[in-house]
Protein backbone atom coordinates (compact mmCIF):
# COMPACT_ATOMS: atom_id res chain seq x y z
CA UNK A 1 0.00 0.00 0.00
CA UNK A 2 1.46 3.87 -1.14
CA UNK A 3 0.06 6.92 -0.46
CA UNK A 4 0.87 9.87 -2.25
CA UNK A 5 0.40 11.61 1.09
CA UNK A 6 -1.07 10.91 4.70
CA UNK A 7 -2.16 13.34 6.51
CA UNK A 8 -2.01 13.15 10.59
CA UNK A 9 -3.19 14.28 13.66
CA UNK A 10 -0.87 14.11 16.18
CA UNK A 11 -1.59 13.83 20.53
CA UNK A 12 -0.18 16.70 22.45
CA UNK A 13 2.43 14.50 23.85
CA UNK A 14 3.17 11.48 22.04
CA UNK A 15 4.04 8.97 24.33
CA UNK A 16 0.67 9.69 26.38
CA UNK A 17 0.19 5.98 27.38
CA UNK A 18 3.14 4.98 28.66
CA UNK A 19 4.33 8.57 30.71
CA UNK A 20 4.88 7.98 34.36
CA UNK A 21 6.55 11.19 34.64
CA UNK A 22 4.22 13.63 33.34
CA UNK A 23 0.63 13.98 35.08
CA UNK A 24 -2.15 14.49 32.53
CA UNK A 25 -4.29 16.28 35.77
CA UNK A 26 -7.74 16.89 36.09
CA UNK A 27 -8.24 20.85 34.45
CA UNK A 28 -5.34 21.00 32.75
CA UNK A 29 -6.95 21.16 29.56
CA UNK A 30 -9.33 23.75 30.89
CA UNK A 31 -12.42 21.07 31.30
CA UNK A 32 -14.26 23.19 28.99
CA UNK A 33 -15.23 20.85 26.42
CA UNK A 34 -14.95 16.93 26.12
CA UNK A 35 -11.69 16.83 24.89
CA UNK A 36 -8.91 14.85 26.73
CA UNK A 37 -5.82 16.03 27.50
CA UNK A 38 -3.74 15.01 24.43
CA UNK A 39 -6.59 16.78 22.48
CA UNK A 40 -7.38 14.69 19.85
CA UNK A 41 -10.15 17.22 17.97
CA UNK A 42 -8.30 18.33 14.91
CA UNK A 43 -8.51 20.99 13.06
CA UNK A 44 -11.35 20.88 10.07
CA UNK A 45 -8.91 22.86 7.65
CA UNK A 46 -6.69 19.15 7.14
CA UNK A 47 -10.07 17.38 6.58
CA UNK A 48 -10.49 19.86 3.81
CA UNK A 49 -6.89 19.46 3.03
CA UNK A 50 -7.15 16.09 2.34
CA UNK A 51 -10.75 16.01 0.28
CA UNK A 52 -8.59 18.74 -1.85
CA UNK A 53 -6.19 16.13 -2.78
CA UNK A 54 -8.32 13.29 -3.48
CA UNK A 55 -10.17 16.00 -5.94
CA UNK A 56 -6.69 16.54 -7.48
CA UNK A 57 -5.95 13.17 -8.07
CA UNK A 58 -3.68 12.17 -5.12
CA UNK A 59 -4.17 8.80 -3.26
CA UNK A 60 -4.40 10.75 0.33
CA UNK A 61 -6.21 9.74 3.81
CA UNK A 62 -6.31 11.64 6.88
CA UNK A 63 -5.48 9.41 10.15
CA UNK A 64 -6.25 10.97 13.80
CA UNK A 65 -3.59 9.37 15.39
CA UNK A 66 -4.44 10.85 18.41
CA UNK A 67 -7.96 9.33 18.57
CA UNK A 68 -6.88 6.07 17.46
CA UNK A 69 -4.28 5.67 20.34
CA UNK A 70 -6.36 7.15 23.18
CA UNK A 71 -9.57 4.57 22.17
CA UNK A 72 -7.65 1.82 21.43
CA UNK A 73 -4.34 1.43 24.04
CA UNK A 74 -2.63 -1.83 22.27
CA UNK A 75 -2.63 0.74 18.77
CA UNK A 76 0.87 -0.07 17.44
CA UNK A 77 1.91 3.85 16.00
CA UNK A 78 4.88 2.11 14.63
CA UNK A 79 3.53 -0.48 12.72
CA UNK A 80 0.92 1.89 11.43
CA UNK A 81 3.62 3.72 9.65
CA UNK A 82 5.47 0.68 8.55
CA UNK A 83 2.08 -0.25 6.27
CA UNK A 84 1.31 3.61 5.34
CA UNK A 85 4.36 4.35 3.03
CA UNK A 86 3.52 7.66 1.47
CA UNK A 87 6.04 10.51 -0.52
CA UNK A 88 4.72 12.65 1.96
CA UNK A 89 3.50 12.84 5.20
CA UNK A 90 1.39 16.19 6.78
CA UNK A 91 0.72 17.06 9.79
CA UNK A 92 -1.34 20.02 11.95
CA UNK A 93 0.97 21.98 13.94
CA UNK A 94 -2.11 24.81 14.73
CA UNK A 95 -1.69 24.94 18.14
CA UNK A 96 1.41 24.83 19.57
CA UNK A 97 0.16 22.29 22.21
CA UNK A 98 0.86 19.45 19.84
CA UNK A 99 4.39 20.84 19.59
CA UNK A 100 5.94 17.30 21.01
CA UNK A 101 3.17 14.69 19.14
CA UNK A 102 3.88 16.02 16.10
CA UNK A 103 7.60 16.69 15.96
CA UNK A 104 8.11 13.00 17.48
CA UNK A 105 5.58 12.10 15.06
CA UNK A 106 7.57 13.50 12.00
CA UNK A 107 10.66 11.75 13.83
CA UNK A 108 9.21 8.53 13.82
CA UNK A 109 7.71 8.69 10.42
CA UNK A 110 11.53 9.61 8.82
CA UNK A 111 13.13 6.93 10.85
CA UNK A 112 10.97 4.08 8.94
CA UNK A 113 10.83 6.02 5.88
CA UNK A 114 13.67 8.18 5.15
CA UNK A 115 13.06 9.52 1.54
CA UNK A 116 9.59 10.76 2.65
CA UNK A 117 8.74 14.89 2.64
CA UNK A 118 7.71 15.93 5.96
CA UNK A 119 5.31 18.91 5.85
CA UNK A 120 3.69 20.95 8.34
CA UNK A 121 1.00 23.95 8.74
CA UNK A 122 -1.29 25.75 10.88
CA UNK A 123 -1.47 29.08 12.95
CA UNK A 124 1.17 27.56 15.31
CA UNK A 125 3.50 26.69 12.22
CA UNK A 126 3.06 29.80 10.70
CA UNK A 127 4.51 31.27 13.81
CA UNK A 128 7.12 29.38 14.63
CA UNK A 129 7.95 28.84 10.51
CA UNK A 130 11.89 29.58 10.92
CA UNK A 131 12.22 27.29 14.05
CA UNK A 132 10.48 24.38 12.82
CA UNK A 133 12.85 24.11 9.43
CA UNK A 134 15.34 23.65 11.26
CA UNK A 135 14.33 20.53 12.98
CA UNK A 136 16.07 17.73 10.88
CA UNK A 137 12.77 15.59 10.24
CA UNK A 138 10.71 18.59 8.95
CA UNK A 139 11.55 19.72 5.37
CA UNK A 140 8.08 21.96 4.59
CA UNK A 141 6.29 24.40 6.48
CA UNK A 142 3.44 25.60 4.70
CA UNK A 143 2.09 28.98 6.51
CA UNK A 144 -0.73 31.21 6.15
CA UNK A 145 -4.44 30.25 5.55
CA UNK A 146 -6.91 27.80 3.57
CA UNK A 147 -3.63 26.52 1.90
CA UNK A 148 -5.17 23.88 -0.31
CA UNK A 149 -3.84 25.46 -3.19
CA UNK A 150 0.30 25.48 -2.17
CA UNK A 151 0.02 22.15 -0.28
CA UNK A 152 -1.11 21.35 -3.96
CA UNK A 153 1.47 22.47 -5.86
CA UNK A 154 3.82 21.08 -3.42
CA UNK A 155 2.33 18.01 -4.15
CA UNK A 156 3.22 18.04 -7.58
CA UNK A 157 6.48 19.95 -7.24
CA UNK A 158 8.45 16.92 -6.40
CA UNK A 159 11.96 17.78 -5.41
CA UNK A 160 12.31 20.11 -7.80
CA UNK A 161 14.34 23.50 -6.48
CA UNK A 162 12.94 25.29 -9.75
CA UNK A 163 9.28 24.49 -8.94
CA UNK A 164 9.68 24.55 -4.91
CA UNK A 165 10.84 28.04 -5.16
CA UNK A 166 7.49 29.47 -6.72
CA UNK A 167 4.87 27.98 -4.23
CA UNK A 168 4.07 30.76 -2.59
CA UNK A 169 3.92 30.59 1.61
CA UNK A 170 6.33 27.83 1.57
CA UNK A 171 9.57 27.70 3.73
CA UNK A 172 11.94 24.98 2.47
CA UNK A 173 15.15 23.83 2.89
CA UNK A 174 17.62 22.35 -0.23
CA UNK A 175 20.84 20.58 0.83
CA UNK A 176 21.05 22.34 4.25
CA UNK A 177 19.82 25.80 3.03
CA UNK A 178 16.83 27.44 4.18
CA UNK A 179 14.30 29.45 1.60
CA UNK A 180 11.49 31.27 2.77
CA UNK A 181 8.97 32.34 -0.53
CA UNK A 182 6.45 35.15 0.06
CA UNK A 183 3.81 35.33 1.42
CA UNK A 184 1.40 35.64 -1.39
CA UNK A 185 -1.06 33.25 -1.29
CA UNK A 186 -3.66 34.93 0.38
CA UNK A 187 -6.97 34.15 -0.48
CA UNK A 188 -10.07 36.89 -1.01
CA UNK A 189 -12.48 34.24 -1.00
CA UNK A 190 -12.15 31.04 1.50
CA UNK A 191 -12.48 27.97 0.41
CA UNK A 192 -11.66 25.30 2.45
CA UNK A 193 -15.03 24.21 2.77
CA UNK A 194 -15.53 19.95 3.85
CA UNK A 195 -17.94 17.45 2.37
CA UNK A 196 -19.03 15.51 5.38
CA UNK A 197 -20.44 12.80 3.78
CA UNK A 198 -17.13 11.66 3.10
CA UNK A 199 -15.89 12.48 6.70
CA UNK A 200 -18.53 10.24 9.06
CA UNK A 201 -20.38 6.97 8.34
CA UNK A 202 -23.77 6.72 7.61
CA UNK A 203 -25.02 5.92 10.76
CA UNK A 204 -22.28 7.75 12.85
CA UNK A 205 -21.19 4.75 14.97
CA UNK A 206 -18.41 5.43 16.65
CA UNK A 207 -18.57 9.31 15.78
CA UNK A 208 -17.97 12.12 18.25
CA UNK A 209 -21.57 13.93 17.46
CA UNK A 210 -19.89 17.56 16.65
CA UNK A 211 -19.48 19.02 12.82
CA UNK A 212 -17.67 22.20 13.09
CA UNK A 213 -18.77 24.59 10.49
CA UNK A 214 -16.19 27.92 9.86
CA UNK A 215 -17.39 30.12 7.58
CA UNK A 216 -14.59 32.54 7.76
CA UNK A 217 -10.35 32.79 7.66
CA UNK A 218 -9.73 34.87 10.09
CA UNK A 219 -11.77 37.23 12.90
CA UNK A 220 -13.17 40.73 12.76
CA UNK A 221 -12.54 40.50 16.89
CA UNK A 222 -9.64 41.01 18.63
CA UNK A 223 -9.52 38.88 21.51
CA UNK A 224 -5.97 39.55 23.14
CA UNK A 225 -5.19 36.32 23.93
CA UNK A 226 -6.00 34.68 21.02
CA UNK A 227 -4.10 33.63 17.96
CA UNK A 228 -6.67 33.63 15.72
CA UNK A 229 -7.97 36.79 16.09
CA UNK A 230 -7.97 39.82 13.63
CA UNK A 231 -4.22 40.96 15.41
CA UNK A 232 -2.26 37.86 14.45
CA UNK A 233 -4.33 37.41 10.88
CA UNK A 234 -3.32 41.27 10.13
CA UNK A 235 0.61 40.69 11.42
CA UNK A 236 1.31 36.81 10.76
CA UNK A 237 -1.44 35.89 7.91
CA UNK A 238 -0.93 39.02 5.39
CA UNK A 239 -4.10 40.02 5.77
CA UNK A 240 -4.12 43.41 5.25
CA UNK A 241 -4.22 46.17 8.30
CA UNK A 242 -8.24 46.30 9.11
CA UNK A 243 -9.24 43.49 7.08
CA UNK A 244 -11.25 41.44 9.13
CA UNK A 245 -12.14 37.73 7.82
CA UNK A 246 -11.85 36.23 4.18
CA UNK A 247 -15.61 34.46 4.34
CA UNK A 248 -16.50 31.67 1.81
CA UNK A 249 -19.04 32.13 -0.88
CA UNK A 250 -22.45 31.22 0.36
CA UNK A 251 -23.17 28.35 -2.79
CA UNK A 252 -20.36 27.01 -0.79
CA UNK A 253 -21.20 27.45 3.03
CA UNK A 254 -24.91 25.71 2.17
CA UNK A 255 -22.93 23.17 -0.04
CA UNK A 256 -21.16 22.20 2.89
CA UNK A 257 -24.37 22.42 5.69
CA UNK A 258 -25.93 19.92 3.44
CA UNK A 259 -23.72 17.35 3.38
CA UNK A 260 -24.36 17.27 7.34
CA UNK A 261 -27.89 16.43 6.71
CA UNK A 262 -27.20 13.77 4.25
CA UNK A 263 -24.27 12.30 6.05
CA UNK A 264 -26.37 11.74 9.30
CA UNK A 265 -29.93 10.11 8.28
CA UNK A 266 -30.68 9.41 11.87
CA UNK A 267 -30.85 12.82 12.92
CA UNK A 268 -28.24 13.06 15.54
CA UNK A 269 -26.39 16.02 13.85
CA UNK A 270 -25.20 18.71 16.24
CA UNK A 271 -23.54 21.52 14.26
CA UNK A 272 -21.41 24.17 15.64
CA UNK A 273 -21.48 27.76 13.54
CA UNK A 274 -18.94 30.29 14.20
CA UNK A 275 -19.67 34.14 12.69
CA UNK A 276 -22.10 32.78 10.26
CA UNK A 277 -24.95 34.73 11.43
CA UNK A 278 -22.83 38.15 11.11
CA UNK A 279 -22.93 37.99 7.22
CA UNK A 280 -26.07 39.16 6.15
CA UNK A 281 -25.82 37.04 3.02
CA UNK A 282 -25.47 33.94 4.33
CA UNK A 283 -28.15 34.13 7.25
CA UNK A 284 -30.80 33.28 5.21
CA UNK A 285 -29.11 30.16 3.49
CA UNK A 286 -28.05 28.47 6.83
CA UNK A 287 -31.52 28.90 8.06
CA UNK A 288 -33.06 27.08 4.91
CA UNK A 289 -30.65 24.15 5.71
CA UNK A 290 -30.97 24.24 9.21
CA UNK A 291 -35.37 23.68 8.80
CA UNK A 292 -33.71 19.89 7.15
CA UNK A 293 -35.08 17.44 9.67
CA UNK A 294 -32.11 15.55 9.97
CA UNK A 295 -29.89 18.47 11.56
CA UNK A 296 -31.72 18.29 15.11
CA UNK A 297 -29.50 20.86 17.27
CA UNK A 298 -27.35 23.82 15.95
CA UNK A 299 -24.78 25.36 18.60
CA UNK A 300 -24.44 29.14 17.77
CA UNK A 301 -21.12 30.60 19.22
CA UNK A 302 -21.81 34.38 19.55
CA UNK A 303 -19.16 36.91 20.29
CA UNK A 304 -21.49 39.88 20.12
CA UNK A 305 -24.86 39.92 21.12
CA UNK A 306 -27.52 39.80 17.72
CA UNK A 307 -30.82 41.77 17.81
CA UNK A 308 -33.58 39.63 19.49
CA UNK A 309 -35.01 39.32 16.41
CA UNK A 310 -32.20 37.44 14.76
CA UNK A 311 -31.57 34.95 17.51
CA UNK A 312 -35.43 34.16 17.18
CA UNK A 313 -34.43 33.22 13.70
CA UNK A 314 -31.84 31.11 15.19
CA UNK A 315 -34.04 29.15 17.31
CA UNK A 316 -36.82 28.16 14.85
CA UNK A 317 -35.60 25.55 12.59
CA UNK A 318 -33.79 23.33 15.14
CA UNK A 319 -33.44 22.77 18.40
CA UNK A 320 -30.59 25.53 19.25
CA UNK A 321 -28.10 26.10 21.89
CA UNK A 322 -26.62 29.59 22.03
CA UNK A 323 -23.15 29.73 23.43
CA UNK A 324 -21.80 33.19 24.85
CA UNK A 325 -18.62 33.80 25.80
CA UNK A 326 -18.56 37.20 27.89
CA UNK A 327 -15.18 36.29 29.09
CA UNK A 328 -15.25 37.93 33.00
CA UNK A 329 -18.68 39.49 34.56
CA UNK A 330 -16.30 42.65 35.14
CA UNK A 331 -16.51 44.62 32.11
CA UNK A 332 -13.04 46.31 32.93
CA UNK A 333 -11.86 42.84 32.67
CA UNK A 334 -13.62 41.85 29.74
CA UNK A 335 -12.18 45.20 27.80
CA UNK A 336 -9.07 44.64 28.61
CA UNK A 337 -9.09 40.66 27.16
CA UNK A 338 -10.81 42.28 24.23
CA UNK A 339 -14.39 41.25 24.34
CA UNK A 340 -16.66 43.79 26.52
CA UNK A 341 -19.03 44.49 24.36
CA UNK A 342 -21.92 44.61 26.90
CA UNK A 343 -22.89 44.16 29.83
CA UNK A 344 -24.01 41.10 32.08
CA UNK A 345 -27.35 43.01 32.51
CA UNK A 346 -27.74 43.38 28.50
CA UNK A 347 -26.84 39.56 28.39
CA UNK A 348 -29.62 38.65 30.72
CA UNK A 349 -32.12 41.08 28.80
CA UNK A 350 -31.04 38.80 25.62
CA UNK A 351 -31.77 35.78 27.53
CA UNK A 352 -34.78 36.54 29.04
CA UNK A 353 -36.59 37.25 25.70
CA UNK A 354 -35.54 34.49 24.21
CA UNK A 355 -35.74 32.10 27.53
CA UNK A 356 -38.49 30.52 26.20
CA UNK A 357 -37.65 29.62 22.53
CA UNK A 358 -33.92 29.00 22.71
CA UNK A 359 -33.09 25.47 23.87
CA UNK A 360 -30.22 26.34 26.10
CA UNK A 361 -27.84 29.15 26.70
CA UNK A 362 -24.00 28.03 27.53
CA UNK A 363 -21.94 30.85 28.91
CA UNK A 364 -18.08 30.87 29.15
CA UNK A 365 -16.16 33.03 31.95
CA UNK A 366 -12.30 32.60 31.31
CA UNK A 367 -9.51 32.70 33.86
CA UNK A 368 -6.48 34.24 33.48
CA UNK A 369 -7.19 37.58 31.84
CA UNK A 370 -5.73 40.92 32.61
CA UNK A 371 -7.07 42.92 35.57
CA UNK A 372 -8.28 39.45 37.12
CA UNK A 373 -7.40 39.12 40.56
CA UNK A 374 -8.20 35.66 42.61
CA UNK A 375 -11.03 37.69 44.06
CA UNK A 376 -12.15 39.07 40.71
CA UNK A 377 -12.49 35.24 39.49
CA UNK A 378 -14.86 34.33 42.92
CA UNK A 379 -17.28 37.39 42.10
CA UNK A 380 -17.34 35.83 38.70
CA UNK A 381 -18.31 32.36 40.63
CA UNK A 382 -20.95 34.79 42.42
CA UNK A 383 -21.97 36.25 39.53
CA UNK A 384 -22.82 32.73 38.34
CA UNK A 385 -24.75 31.86 40.95
CA UNK A 386 -26.80 34.64 40.31
CA UNK A 387 -27.17 33.24 37.07
CA UNK A 388 -28.25 30.13 38.39
CA UNK A 389 -30.63 31.13 40.59
CA UNK A 390 -32.69 33.58 38.54
CA UNK A 391 -33.13 30.63 35.89
CA UNK A 392 -33.38 28.08 38.08
CA UNK A 393 -35.34 25.27 36.18
CA UNK A 394 -34.10 26.68 32.80
CA UNK A 395 -31.45 25.61 30.27
CA UNK A 396 -29.08 28.32 31.64
CA UNK A 397 -25.63 27.08 32.33
CA UNK A 398 -22.72 29.27 33.15
CA UNK A 399 -19.13 27.54 32.89
CA UNK A 400 -15.42 28.64 34.20
CA UNK A 401 -12.48 27.92 31.90
CA UNK A 402 -9.06 28.41 32.71
CA UNK A 403 -6.64 29.28 29.86
CA UNK A 404 -4.78 26.27 29.77
CA UNK A 405 -2.19 25.09 29.08
CA UNK A 406 -0.75 27.86 26.47
CA UNK A 407 -1.45 31.75 25.85
CA UNK A 408 -1.22 31.44 21.76
CA UNK A 409 1.80 32.37 20.41
CA UNK A 410 1.55 35.84 18.32
CA UNK A 411 -1.57 36.95 20.16
CA UNK A 412 -1.46 40.57 21.14
CA UNK A 413 -0.41 39.50 24.91
CA UNK A 414 2.00 37.36 23.91
CA UNK A 415 3.96 39.48 21.73
CA UNK A 416 3.22 42.52 24.44
CA UNK A 417 3.38 40.90 27.66
CA UNK A 418 4.86 43.81 29.76
CA UNK A 419 2.14 45.94 28.25
CA UNK A 420 -0.60 43.91 29.32
CA UNK A 421 0.77 42.50 32.76
CA UNK A 422 1.70 39.35 31.43
CA UNK A 423 5.07 37.47 32.01
CA UNK A 424 5.76 34.71 29.26
CA UNK A 425 8.04 31.73 30.02
CA UNK A 426 8.06 29.37 26.97
CA UNK A 427 9.06 31.91 23.59
CA UNK A 428 10.39 29.03 21.74
CA UNK A 429 8.65 26.43 20.14
CA UNK A 430 11.45 24.03 21.49
CA UNK A 431 10.09 25.93 25.15
CA UNK A 432 6.85 24.65 24.72
CA UNK A 433 7.62 20.91 23.57
CA UNK A 434 9.74 20.37 26.70
CA UNK A 435 7.45 22.40 29.11
CA UNK A 436 4.79 19.78 27.78
CA UNK A 437 6.78 17.00 29.60
CA UNK A 438 6.75 18.57 33.06
CA UNK A 439 5.65 16.53 36.06
CA UNK A 440 3.29 18.97 37.47
CA UNK A 441 1.20 21.20 34.74
CA UNK A 442 1.45 24.48 35.96
CA UNK A 443 5.19 24.24 35.17
CA UNK A 444 3.84 23.95 31.43
CA UNK A 445 1.77 26.93 31.51
CA UNK A 446 3.63 29.57 29.43
CA UNK A 447 2.45 32.69 31.09
CA UNK A 448 1.40 34.38 34.39
CA UNK A 449 0.07 37.47 34.89
CA UNK A 450 0.98 40.31 37.65
CA UNK A 451 -2.39 39.65 39.17
CA UNK A 452 -1.51 35.83 39.40
CA UNK A 453 1.20 33.49 39.66
CA UNK A 454 1.29 30.29 37.95
CA UNK A 455 0.71 28.57 41.32
CA UNK A 456 -2.28 31.19 42.14
CA UNK A 457 -4.24 30.45 38.73
CA UNK A 458 -3.69 26.72 39.01
CA UNK A 459 -5.67 27.06 42.65
CA UNK A 460 -7.79 29.53 41.96
CA UNK A 461 -8.94 27.73 38.94
CA UNK A 462 -9.07 24.44 40.91
CA UNK A 463 -11.23 26.67 43.32
CA UNK A 464 -13.79 28.26 41.25
CA UNK A 465 -14.24 25.22 39.21
CA UNK A 466 -14.98 23.11 42.11
CA UNK A 467 -17.47 26.09 43.72
CA UNK A 468 -19.52 26.70 40.91
CA UNK A 469 -19.88 22.48 40.52
CA UNK A 470 -21.36 22.81 44.41
CA UNK A 471 -23.43 26.03 43.53
CA UNK A 472 -24.70 23.41 40.21
CA UNK A 473 -25.55 20.87 42.50
CA UNK A 474 -27.24 23.71 44.66
CA UNK A 475 -29.54 23.87 42.09
CA UNK A 476 -29.95 20.82 40.56
CA UNK A 477 -28.32 21.58 37.34
CA UNK A 478 -26.33 18.64 38.44
CA UNK A 479 -26.92 15.50 40.35
CA UNK A 480 -25.31 15.14 44.00
CA UNK A 481 -23.30 12.13 43.03
CA UNK A 482 -21.63 13.55 40.27
CA UNK A 483 -20.93 16.95 41.83
CA UNK A 484 -19.54 14.97 44.94
CA UNK A 485 -16.71 13.13 42.12
CA UNK A 486 -16.32 15.90 40.61
CA UNK A 487 -14.89 17.54 44.51
CA UNK A 488 -13.32 14.41 45.03
CA UNK A 489 -11.63 14.55 41.78
CA UNK A 490 -10.44 17.77 42.05
CA UNK A 491 -9.54 17.61 45.89
CA UNK A 492 -7.27 14.89 44.86
CA UNK A 493 -5.93 16.28 42.15
CA UNK A 494 -4.70 19.12 44.10
CA UNK A 495 -3.21 17.02 47.26
CA UNK A 496 -1.30 15.03 44.30
CA UNK A 497 0.19 17.86 43.37
CA UNK A 498 1.16 19.22 46.67
CA UNK A 499 3.15 15.39 46.73
CA UNK A 500 4.62 15.85 43.34
CA UNK A 501 6.40 19.79 44.62
CA UNK A 502 7.24 18.10 47.57
CA UNK A 503 8.76 15.23 45.55
CA UNK A 504 10.64 17.70 42.97
CA UNK A 505 12.11 19.59 46.02
CA UNK A 506 13.68 16.97 47.57
CA UNK A 507 17.29 16.92 47.48
CA UNK A 508 18.86 13.95 45.12
CA UNK A 509 19.42 10.89 46.92
CA UNK A 510 18.35 7.64 47.92
CA UNK A 511 14.76 8.98 49.32
CA UNK A 512 14.22 10.58 46.49
CA UNK A 513 15.23 7.99 44.45
CA UNK A 514 12.60 5.45 46.29
CA UNK A 515 10.13 8.39 46.36
CA UNK A 516 10.08 8.71 42.94
CA UNK A 517 9.06 4.98 42.52
CA UNK A 518 6.48 5.52 44.29
CA UNK A 519 5.51 8.52 42.55
CA UNK A 520 5.65 7.24 38.77
CA UNK A 521 2.94 4.22 40.09
CA UNK A 522 0.77 7.22 41.29
CA UNK A 523 1.21 9.18 37.99
CA UNK A 524 0.45 6.02 35.78
CA UNK A 525 -2.56 4.90 37.41
CA UNK A 526 -3.93 8.75 37.53
CA UNK A 527 -3.11 8.57 33.95
CA UNK A 528 -4.79 5.84 32.96
CA UNK A 529 -7.96 6.39 35.01
CA UNK A 530 -8.41 9.89 33.20
CA UNK A 531 -7.76 8.31 29.92
CA UNK A 532 -10.78 5.60 30.23
CA UNK A 533 -13.14 8.73 30.79
CA UNK A 534 -13.42 11.45 29.40
CA UNK A 535 -16.02 14.51 31.65
CA UNK A 536 -15.56 17.64 30.80
CA UNK A 537 -17.46 20.51 32.89
CA UNK A 538 -19.53 21.13 29.76
CA UNK A 539 -20.50 17.20 29.79
CA UNK A 540 -20.01 15.70 33.20
CA UNK A 541 -21.78 12.45 32.57
CA UNK A 542 -19.45 9.99 30.91
CA UNK A 543 -20.50 9.30 27.35
CA UNK A 544 -17.87 7.41 26.47
CA UNK A 545 -16.68 10.09 24.51
CA UNK A 546 -12.86 9.09 24.98
CA UNK A 547 -13.65 5.94 23.15
CA UNK A 548 -15.12 7.47 19.79
CA UNK A 549 -13.29 9.55 17.12
CA UNK A 550 -12.82 13.19 16.48
CA UNK A 551 -13.60 13.41 12.28
CA UNK A 552 -12.13 9.83 11.39
CA UNK A 553 -13.33 6.41 10.68
CA UNK A 554 -11.98 2.55 11.70
CA UNK A 555 -11.86 1.85 8.35
CA UNK A 556 -9.15 3.88 6.93
CA UNK A 557 -6.99 2.33 9.68
CA UNK A 558 -8.07 -1.31 9.44
CA UNK A 559 -7.19 -1.19 5.43
CA UNK A 560 -3.78 0.21 6.69
CA UNK A 561 -3.14 -2.33 9.34
CA UNK A 562 -4.21 -5.27 7.62
CA UNK A 563 -1.77 -4.12 4.63
CA UNK A 564 -5.46 -4.07 2.20
CA UNK A 565 -5.58 -2.03 -0.78
CA UNK A 566 -6.88 1.62 -0.02
CA UNK A 567 -9.22 3.10 -2.46
CA UNK A 568 -9.83 6.92 -2.15
CA UNK A 569 -9.30 7.95 -5.50
CA UNK A 570 -12.87 8.88 -5.81
CA UNK A 571 -13.36 12.31 -7.12
CA UNK A 572 -15.72 14.04 -4.79
CA UNK A 573 -18.61 16.13 -6.81
CA UNK A 574 -21.21 18.43 -5.77
CA UNK A 575 -19.75 19.98 -2.94
CA UNK A 576 -16.02 19.91 -4.36
CA UNK A 577 -16.83 21.83 -7.12
CA UNK A 578 -19.09 24.63 -5.26
CA UNK A 579 -15.94 24.80 -2.72
CA UNK A 580 -13.74 25.98 -5.63
CA UNK A 581 -15.97 28.87 -6.51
Amino acid sequence: MKFDMILVHAPSVYDFRHRDDVLFAYLSNSDSVHVSPIFEMPPVGILAINQHLQRCGFTCEFFNVASQMLRHPDFDVELFFKNAPADFLGIDLHWQLHAHGALELFRLYKEIHPSAKTVVGGIASTYYHQELITYPQVDYVVRGYDTLLPVELLMKAGNSPDLLSQIPNLTWKSDGEVHINPMTHIPRVYSAAVDWTKVISNDRKGMTPYNLVIPQAGCEYNCRWCGGSRYFFSKYMGLDKGVARIQKSAEALQAELRTIAQASPGGQTVTMIDFWHEYPTLFQLATDVFLDDKIECVHFSLHRLPTVEKGRMMAAPARAVIELSPDSHDLEVAKASGRGKYTMQEMEDFIDALIDNVYSFEIYFMLGLPKQTAANIMETVDYCSHLLKKYEGKRVTPYVCPMLPFLDSGSEIYDHAETWGYTIFHRTLEDHRRALLSMNWRDRLNYETQWLSRDELVNTSYQAVRELTLIKEKYRILPKGIARSIVERIDSTRGFLKEIDHYQQMPDGPNKEIAGIDIRKKILAYNRDQFRSNRSQQRPLDFGFSRQQWFDTEEAFDQVMSASPVVRRDMIVGLGDVAAV
